[in-house]
């Protein structure tokens, strides 16, 4: 009786030993998961691998198995890597690429880590525990384009006021930072950036500007800072702004913003240049430089014809 008792005793230690070091080693998130991929598209997601004591160097060892497709699959640090010493949180990251072959259906399988000694030795009397951890995947290749994105942060800067230079009267340029984040499928970009911009009280309507030349667009399923560039003919002062992010006819994201135009000069940012500029200024420009052109033609064509 006491034989067993203290078989019993010995499994219930080995058994908490074992649960508390397994429980030590974890990945966050647990999943890879994309349901909006299309053909020749690519996603990357970053997968964390955490341990509770990173007292030691491991190994991490990683397999893929997802049937039939385990080639889309490249981990970026490589199928063996350093969990080196010292760090808690190690980021891995899983890498999809969809060839043009793909077909339109869900995929779904597992990638699984296993850990262990950097040189697969342990010292003499020693127990190796092999920790590991499972991460599902579950991915959809569909035949559907999709164009949306979310808006992670906005930020603006002071700007010059603007000038003008003969005639031609150059506006301020509102630079207008945005954090994008591409939740669909296709590279996408703002329609449209809107400012409505009023007195500091936030009463009067001083002007209504809209974004200049196009934003630059972010692939699908990353996260990029770009810049949205509006023309503002106001003097220098402090102002409100009420924005509006466009997706087509969606507002992305709307909301207020503190505006410091300053002194031209003030700052050695540039300014709008000629597509700054109003039609009406852009056509006193062409206009006589499209009649030169023509005269000094047709003088050529004139002296060529005497000879």
């Amino acid at each position: 009786m006491n034989h067993l008792r203290s078989l019993i005793f010995g499994i219930a230690i080995f058994s908490f030993f074992v649960n508390s070091a397994n429980a030590g080693f974890g990945v966050t998130p647990p999943y890879v998961s994309n349901v909006s991929l299309t053909r020749n598209s690519s996603y990357e997601q970053t997968i964390y691998l955490v341990r509770s004591d990173p007292s030691t160097d491991l190994k991490a060892t990683v397999s893929i198995d997802v049937p039939g497709v385990n080639d889309w699959f490249s981990i970026n640090e490589g199928n063996e890597f350093l969990l080196k010493k010292g760090e808690q949180k190690v980021p891995m990251t899983v890498k999809v690429l969809v060839p043009d072959s793909a077909d339109y259906k869900q995929y779904k399988g597992n990638i699984r880590i296993k850990t262990g000694a950097p040189d697969d030795t342990v010292a003499g009397g020693a127990v190796s525990i092999s920790l590991g951890a499972q991460i599902d995947v579950d991915l959809v290749v569909i035949d559907k384009k999709i164009e949306d994105f979310k808006i992670r942060k906005i930020g603006i800067s002071d700007l010059n006021e603007g000038h003008k230079v003969g005639w031609l009267y150059f506006p301020g340029k509102i630079r207008f930072e945005m954090l994008l984040g591409n939740i669909g499928n296709v590279p996408v970009a703002p329609s449209d950036v809107v400012f409505r911009i009023y007195d500091r009280s936030g009463n009067v309507l001083l002007e209504e500007t809209h974004k200049k030349g196009s934003i630059a667009e972010v692939a699908p399923f990353e996260t990029e800072t770009i810049f949205a560039e509006l023309p503002t003919k106001l003097p220098s002062g402090s102002y409100l702004a009420r924005f509006e992010i466009m997706n087509g006819e969606d507002v992305k994201l709307n909301g207020e913003v503190n505006l410091s135009i300053l002194p031209y000069g003030t700052l050695q940012a540039a300014g709008f240049g000629f597509l700054g500029l109003s039609i009406a200024h852009k056509l006193s420009v062409i206009v006589p430089v499209l009649a030169l052109f023509v005269m000094f033609i047709m003088m050529f064509l004139r002296i060529r014809k005497r000879r």
